[in-house]
């Protein structure tokens, strides 16, 4: 008996210290202005990650190669992925993004890879490779003729 009466004092102090730290918390301590919030946000660094290969996502950073925009992704000094959606590069061979698989030769067309959950693409003879990805997984399904290129990229 005495220790059930111990037992029920104990889970009774928990539970009432517990509510009254909640009851004591003011609401105001939680309250940011606009313009707190806006200089929280400027002086936060967000770290933004881009998917490589299938399960290898890496921080990038956006820089700009003449007039086009790509996403670098370093290891070290080195440059393992590089990688633009930005239509106004095109490759050496001429290839750019938005093109469709039928406007593609078939010498490289008949060459299109399958990474899992990554995408299709294309390896070109200057290392450049065009991306296609086909529903919410990029390989739910082999691209049509219709298929357009996403992206562009050099992986290492």
């Amino acid at each position: 008996m005495k220790r059930t009466f111990y037992s029920l004092t104990v889970i009774l102090i928990i539970t009432l210290s517990c509510n009254s730290s909640k009851k004591n918390k003011n609401s105001e301590d939680y309250h940011y202005s606009k313009r707190e919030i806006r200089k929280l946000l400027k002086d936060t660094t967000i770290q933004h990650n881009t998917l490589v290969s299938s399960g290898q996502f890496y921080p990038y950073r956006t820089i700009q190669i003449d007039d086009s925009k790509f996403d670098l992704v370093l290891k070290g000094i080195d440059t393992i992925y590089l990688a633009t959606n930005d239509k106004s590069f095109i490759t050496p061979e001429g290839f750019k993004v938005g093109m469709k698989l039928s406007e593609l030769p078939a010498s490289l067309t008949a060459n299109l890879i399958k990474e899992q959950g990554w995408g299709y693409f294309i390896r070109l003879p200057s290392k450049w490779a065009l991306g296609f990805c086909e529903g919410s997984s990029c390989t739910d399904n082999y691209p049509t003729n219709s298929s357009k290129v996403k992206w562009v990229f050099k992986r290492h």
